[in-house]
């Protein structure tokens, strides 16, 4: 049965080599999240809020 993370804040979370096919991600936030070698076939991604979070740096 697929998983369904649909709505949840999952920044910055490790699905590092998950099976993941078919799960459910639309509409969460998704923001520094790490898929490496995870199994995205029919992964819906609808609606998710993606990408990385700027590091300010320091002087």
């Amino acid at each position: 049965m697929p998983q369904d993370f649909s709505g949840q804040n999952l920044r910055g979370r490790s699905f590092k080599g998950q099976n993941l096919e078919g799960a459910n991600f639309s509409g969460a936030d998704i923001r520094s999240a790490d898929f490496t070698n995870a199994t995205l076939i029919g992964a819906n991604f609808s609606h998710a809020q993606a990408g990385l979070f700027k590091v300010k740096a320091t002087e």
